[in-house]
């Protein structure tokens, strides 16, 4: 009974590992098990033939052979429960370990990831900065580029109001001129005059 009791614990537990298993290895844990269980179950069926065992001789009890080939069987099936429980616990430490290292690496992928997302954003608030950056820059130049404008305008327009004062003055030194001119010929013909008259 206790050893049926151990066959269903190791298969249940078996079946608890079975999925855990997704890549092929050469020698699978499971078949390991597998195999044990199926020599446990060699085992006990030489167990029950050694305790069916009885001595004529000695009116159907078990004589000391007898005895002694049950012991054997038991200590046989008592190793092999050994095994399959050592084979169990390694099973369950490999897949253990399989699940802590997805684990870590699953952690190092989501560290990497924010790694990747805070560099992003890190990337785009300085585009963003440069950007804003550039626009001021831009408004700086065309606020300059309008004073310019504005000087430019400014300075066409006092060379303009120069050129008309100095047209204007032109033309009153011409007209002057001319005046002057008229003024010496009425003077230089004013006293041939009078001396025609005398």
């Amino acid at each position: 009974m206790k050893h049926r009791l151990l066959l269903v614990l190791g298969m249940a537990l078996l079946s608890t590992t079975a999925p855990a298993q997704t890549e092929p290895a050469a020698p699978s844990p499971n078949d390991q098990i597998t195999r044990l269980i199926q020599e446990r179950e060699q085992l006990v069926r030489e167990y029950e033939e050694a305790n069916a065992q009885r001595n004529a001789l000695f009116a159907n009890k078990p004589s000391k052979k007898d005895l002694q080939e049950v012991v054997d069987a038991l200590k046989g099936i008592i190793r092999k429960d050994t095994e399959i429980v050592q084979a169990l616990k390694a099973t369950e430490l490999r897949r253990t370990a399989d699940i802590v290292a997805r684990q870590r690496q699953a952690e190092q992928q989501a560290t990497v990831a924010q790694t990747d997302q805070s560099s992003t954003r890190q990337r785009f608030y300085d585009l963003e900065s440069q950007i804003q950056n550039l626009q001021l820059r831009e408004k700086q130049r065309e606020k300059q580029l309008r004073e310019y404008q504005s000087a430019a305008k400014e300075a066409e327009d006092a060379r303009v109001s120069r050129e008309v004062l100095a047209a204007g003055l032109a033309a009153l030194c011409i007209g002057l001129l001319v005046y002057v001119l008229r003024l010496r010929q009425r003077l230089s013909s004013a006293p041939a005059r009078r001396k025609a008259k005398r």
